[in-house]
């Protein structure tokens, strides 16, 4: 890499480093994209970029076969770096940030578990613990209630040790993305699971979870070896990861009427904003299939439809209908 530009870039991360600005995972991801986006523009002087080559960078990463989700995130990246040293005078005004064109990406919807999902996933753990107590399992259902009812990322529950929970105000302080300081709110379910775990396990670490051996912080690559054994044996076919526990949270808090300012202060986005686009979408979806699936609603009549009855052998023979969905707030009482 042209050493002017190492030298800009380590400026960058320095400062973000010490600001805090950048998460440490966000500091590898940016590192990246910044050497993705030089190396498409030939590893041209940053202070000489202007807005043709970031055209050009777009035209060639989508043609190249990448999403516009991954073309966006390697020029936010650069888009960062790029202000940080307009700012500090480091380099001049060849690049207008206000004029940079993005691709558009396509709205996606946001995947969550319904009632009926999160009572099988939890019943599938719940069924091995009975099997046979042992400490991955109890620390996994502990893990799972803590990101279900916190709405947690996973980074954020791993980083918690043991004495930062407030068993009195039912409260855990976390350093959340963009290192930024918030507080998860824990229920008495949460709070058994937790300390069952620690009943159970052997370690001295301050973390909360930790490996087997307990002799270090249990990682996000262990835990998602884990949870993808139980989502396996939960048969559940939706797609879903871990992320997904806490798309689950603000969607079922929606559902439930919790009002979206304390749902994003919940998830702790800086904008509400943020909360609306995520989540929106799923609440409309829901609402709408709730709706269709509600005979309450239905509008054509069945006489008219001159269907066959299917027969029912528990009525001797007599013709019945199948029995209507039950309404989504009954599930999974």
């Amino acid at each position: 890499m042209n050493p002017d530009n190492s030298k800009l870039i380590k400026q960058y991360f320095d400062s973000a480093t010490i600001t805090g600005a950048l998460a440490h995972s966000s500091v590898v991801k940016y590192k990246n994209s910044i050497k993705k986006f030089l190396s498409i523009t030939g590893d041209k002087f940053i202070g000489d970029i202007d807005n043709r080559d970031c055209d050009a960078f777009i035209l060639q990463m989508l043609s190249g076969g990448a999403t516009a989700a991954r073309a966006r995130n390697v020029l936010d990246a650069m888009m960062s770096l790029m202000s940080f040293l307009q700012k500090e005078r480091l380099i001049g005004g060849n690049l207008d940030l206000t004029k940079i064109k993005k691709p558009r990406l396509p709205r996606k919807d946001v995947n969550f578990l319904t009632l009926e999902e999160i009572k099988i996933f939890l019943e599938t753990i719940s069924s091995d613990i009975e099997a046979g107590e042992q400490i991955r399992k109890v620390r996994m259902m502990a893990l799972v209630m803590l990101l279900l009812q916190t709405g947690a990322r996973i980074g954020e529950a791993l980083s918690i040790k043991i004495q930062d929970i407030d068993r009195i105000n039912m409260e855990v302080p976390v350093i959340g993305k963009g290192n930024k300081a918030r507080d998860l709110y824990l229920k008495t379910d949460t709070l058994y699971w937790i300390d069952k775990y620690l009943s159970i396990r052997n370690s001295d670490s301050d973390y909360l979870f930790v490996t087997l051996n307990g002799k270090a912080k249990w990682s996000q690559t262990d835990v998602g070896r884990s949870f993808r054994y139980y989502k396996k044996r939960s048969g559940i076919t939706k797609p879903f990861v871990l992320h997904t526990l806490r798309h689950t949270t603000a969607t079922q808090l929606t559902l439930k009427g919790v009002p979206l300012n304390s749902v994003q202060h919940i998830l702790g986005h800086s904008r509400l904003e943020t909360t609306m686009r995520y989540y929106i979408g799923a609440i409309e979806k829901s609402m709408a299939k709730k709706v269709m699936l509600d005979d309450y609603f239905q509008f054509i009549p069945k006489d008219a439809l001159r269907l066959p009855s299917p027969q029912n052998s528990k009525t001797g023979g007599a013709p019945s209908w199948p029995a209507p969905c039950p309404p989504l707030n009954n599930i999974c009482r």
